[in-house]
């Protein structure tokens, strides 16, 4: 449904740095789990194709990467880069599911293969069946991937990101059992860790931080002590009537109800 208006030929996003951390992380992590795929059905563990494909989907790709990129997908104007980048990642990922399923899962990765995007289904030379198009490799990904050192450093950085995800998480259902926040969009962070993480959090721009975290605002402070501590606090900002973020409204003058992303967005569809 994310990939209903994408054709990979016009809306790739080509370049790897134009693709947002979250976005480089989740290519990274896509091709870590086609490497472990792929070795699993090399040793005949089937099993283990499944745990991994499974443990991938519930975790990665539904409880972070989707959960972080929706407003990005849902709220961004059609041709927006920055919506384009996560429908880019999000067709490497459906393209390598696909494949490596076809094998255990082979009707229902055909439905999906007959339900693609129309500009890819419709496309002149596509094979008629999941079972002939080919196994995925590392050099189908688009854009590409970095040297494998790169690609493992993103990794790192990331997971120390994501560490601190699980300890906000936790804070923010704390605040909400506490009637601070009634919901994460409300909360205004502040993230005080210690060097390590702190320079992995401050190699990422706030907004990157608050689409992860899904909140108003984030600020992070580099501590002293070994812990990370987390305070949560009820965001000034108003709540977006259109993308139901809490950020400045009235901005622009032309849609005063709205927040200036939405504005924006507005104004290009002629409304």
């Amino acid at each position: 449904g994310s990939l209903s208006d994408f054709d990979d030929l016009k809306h790739t996003v080509t370049d790897w740095n134009a693709l947002e951390p979250v976005d480089q992380w989740a290519m990274v992590r896509l091709w870590h789990l086609l490497v472990d795929v792929e070795r699993a059905y090399d040793e005949y563990k089937f099993h283990m194709v499944y745990r991994a494909v499974y443990d991938y989907i519930v975790g990665d790709l539904s409880a972070v990467y989707m959960d972080a990129t929706k407003d990005r997908v849902y709220s961004e104007a059609p041709d927006s880069p920055r919506r384009r980048a996560a429908q880019t990642v999000l067709m490497n990922i459906v393209e390598v599911l696909v494949r490596v399923l076809a094998p255990v899962l082979s009707f229902t990765t055909d439905e999906v293969w007959e339900h693609y995007p129309e500009a890819i289904r419709s496309r002149e030379g596509r094979p008629g069946n999941v079972q002939l198009a080919g196994w995925p490799e590392k050099s189908d990904f688009a854009p590409a991937l970095p040297g494998d050192a790169d690609a493992e450093r993103i990794a790192e950085d990331f997971g120390v990101i994501l560490g601190v995800r699980e300890i906000v998480t936790k804070a923010l259902e704390d605040a909400r059992n506490a009637k601070t926040v009634n919901k994460s969009q409300e909360a205004a962070l502040t993230i005080v860790a210690p060097e390590c993480a702190y320079e992995a959090l401050a190699a990422s721009a706030d907004d990157d931080l608050e689409e992860l975290f899904i909140v108003a605002e984030v600020a992070v402070e580099r501590g002293e002590g070994e812990e990370i501590e987390v305070t949560v606090a009820k965001t000034a900002a108003e709540k977006c009537p259109r993308c139901w973020n809490y950020r400045e409204l009235g901005a622009d003058a032309s849609h005063p109800e709205v927040c200036a992303r939405c504005a924006a967005v507005l104004q290009g569809m002629g409304e």
